[in-house]
C-alpha cells in the first residue's frame, strides 16, 4: 500500500477571536501498490507532440480504478491529451520531466452525456476532473501545462469586439467538485486557460508544495479557488500568476452549514509573487467562517491581503486571522472592501463617475462617502466582523497602506491591527468601519497616516 499524508501542523489558538483552529492536514490518502504506466497503454511522450494520448491515459486511469485503485504513472516525456477524468482511489503521479499538455480543441472541452457530471459551473469541462470522487491524489515532480495562450487571445478578441470586460468563459485546469480526501502535492501547474485549481462543494483537500505559474498578461489565472468548500489546507506553495493567488468564495447559503458554506481554511508558508493577493470574495453570499492565514511572504504583488465583495453578492465573513506576514513592493498591502465594483474600461466614463466624488483603486471604482444607505440583506449585503491582522511588515514601494471600506447599512466591525508596520506613499483610508490598533506604524510620504471618511472609528 502507498500512503501519503501531509505533516500535521500544530494547532493554533487565536485568543479572543476564534476557537481552537485545527491546522492539521486535511487529507489522508492511501493507495494500493498497483502501478499503471501510461506508456504501457500506448501513450507516447515525444518532444514535439502531435498525436493525442487521451485514450491511452484514460484507459490507464479506468483500469487502475477498476482493479481497486493504485498509481497511474506518467514517466518523462510530453503527453498531449484532451480532458482527463480521475476516479476513486487513483493517484496520478508525474515523474520528473513529465508533462501533461492540454489540447486546445474547443470541442474537446464540451461535455457529452457520459462526461456531463464533470462539467464546471461555466459549462466547460476542466482539463483534469476530480468529480464525485474520494481518495484521489495528483503528485510528483512533473508539470501540467494548460496551453492557455490560445484561450487568452480569444478572450482579448472578444473584448476588442464588444468593448466590455471579459469573464472566465474558458476551461479550468484542475476542478475538484463534490469530492473529498484529495491531495495535490509537488507538481507544477502552468498556463491554465483560466483558474488553475478550483475546489467546489469539496472537503478535506490539501494543496501542498506546488508551483503555480502564469505570465502577468494571462487574464483571470487565479492559482487556487476554494468555493463553497470546507477543511482546505493550502501550504508551502510558490505562486506567480496574473490574478488572485488564492480566492475563497462562498456563492450560496446552505442550511447544512449555518456558520458559512466556507469553513475551516488554513493557508500557510506560501511564497507569493505577482498576483492579486490572498482574497476572500468577491462572492461571499454563502458566508465565510474560520480562516487562518499565517507565515506567508509576498513580493511584487498587486495586492496582499483582501476581503472584497460588492452589494448583491455579499454576506457574512467572520473569524478571519492573518498573522506573521511579510511583504515587499506590494502595491496595496491590505484591502477590506464592501464596495467591490469594476470601473468602466472607457476612461471618459470613469471620469464622469468620479465627478461626484469617490476614488478608484486598481480596476475598481468607489462612490463618495455620502453614498446613502440601502436596505440590509443577510445574503446580499457585505458584512465583515472579527478580522485580525497581527505581525505584518510591509516594506518597499507601496501606493497606499490599506483600505477598510464598509457600507453605511453594514459598517465593518471587530477589526484588529496588532504590530502592523507598513511603508507606503499614502496611508490607511477607512470608511464605515471600526478599527482597533495596537502597535500600528504607518510610514507615509504623502498626506495623513490615517484618512477618516464618514463612519470611520479608530481606537489607537
Amino acid at each position: 500500500m502507498i500512503s501519503r499524508t501531509l505533516p500535521l501542523w500544530a494547532a493554533a489558538a487565536v485568543v479572543g477571536i476564534m476557537p481552537l483552529h485545527s491546522a492539521q492536514a486535511a487529507s489522508s490518502v492511501t493507495f494500493p501498490d498497483k502501478v499503471c504506466d501510461v506508456t504501457k497503454y500506448g501513450a507516447e511522450g515525444h518532444r514535439l507532440q502531435i498525436a493525442l494520448n487521451t485514450e491511452a491515459i484514460q484507459k490507464a486511469i479506468d483500469d487502475c480504478a477498476a482493479a481497486g485503485g493504485g498509481t497511474v504513472l506518467v514517466p518523462k516525456g510530453n503527453f498531449l491529451t484532451n480532458p482527463l477524468f480521475l476516479k476513486n482511489n487513483i493517484q496520478l503521479k508525474l515523474e520528473k520531466d513529465a508533462t501533461l499538455v492540454a489540447s486546445t480543441e474547443i470541442a474537446a472541452y464540451r461535455a457529452d452525456e457520459k462526461t456531463k457530471y464533470a462539467e464546471a459551473e461555466n459549462g466547460w469541462l476542466p482539463f483534469i476532473s476530480v468529480a464525485d470522487a474520494q481518495n484521489v491524489a495528483i503528485v510528483g515532480e512533473g508539470t501540467i501545462d494548460g496551453q492557455g495562450a490560445v484561450w487568452w487571445e480569444r478572450w482579448r478578441e472578444n473584448i476588442r469586439a464588444t468593448g466590455k470586460k471579459g469573464g472566465t468563459d474558458r476551461p479550468r485546469l484542475i476542478y475538484i467538485t463534490r469530492s473529498h480526501n484529495v491531495l495535490i502535492d509537488g507538481v507544477t501547474l502552468t498556463h491554465s486557460p483560466s483558474f488553475h485549481v478550483v475546489t467546489r462543494y469539496a472537503r478535506d483537500v490539501d494543496i501542498n508544495g506546488t508551483r503555480i505559474l502564469s505570465p502577468w498578461h494571462a487574464p483571470n489565472t487565479d492559482a487556487i479557488d476554494p468555493i463553497d468548500s470546507q477543511n482546505i489546507r493550502i501550504t508551502n506553495n510558490y505562486i506567480d500568476c496574473n490574478d488572485d493567488h488564492i480566492a475563497i468564495k462562498a456563492e450560496k447559503a446552505d442550511p447544512r452549514f449555518p456558520n458559512g458554506v466556507v469553513d475551516n481554511i488554513y493557508i500557510a508558508n506560501n511564497t507569493l509573487k505577482q498576483g492579486r493577493g490572498i482574497s476572500i470574495g468577491s462572492e461571499s453570499a454563502g458566508g465565510v467562517n474560520n480562516v487562518l492565514v499565517e507565515n506567508n511572504t509576498f513580493e511584487g504583488s498587486m495586492y496582499g491581503i483582501r476581503i472584497k465583495s460588492p452589494r448583491g453578492k455579499g454576506g457574512e465573513v467572520k473569524n478571519i486571522v492573518y498573522r506573521n506576514t511579510k511583504m515587499h513592493n506590494v502595491e496595496v498591502p491590505l484591502v477590506f472592501s464592501a464596495y467591490y465594483k469594476a470601473a468602466p474600461i472607457v476612461e471618459a466614463e470613469v471620469d464622469q463617475l468620479l465627478k461626484a466624488g469617490g476614488f478608484t483603486l486598481g480596476e475598481q471604482i468607489y462612490p463618495p462617502d455620502s453614498d446613502p444607505k440601502q436596505p440590509f440583506d443577510k445574503y446580499k449585503t457585505p458584512h465583515f466582523s472579527n478580522i485580525t491582522v497581527e505581525n505584518l511588515t510591509s516594506t518597499g514601494d507601496s501606493k497606499a497602506a490599506a483600505y477598510i471600506i464598509g457600507t453605511p447599512e453594514a459598517p465593518l466591525s471587530g477589526f484588529h491591527f496588532t504590530n502592523v508596520n507598513i511603508e507606503a506613499t499614502q496611508g490607511l483610508r477607512i470608511r464605515n468601519a471600526e478599527l482597533e490598533t495596537k502597535g500600528l506604524a504607518l510610514t507615509v510620504k504623502e498626506g495623513p497616516a490615517i484618512k477618516k471618511d464618514a463612519g470611520a472609528i479608530v481606537h489607537e
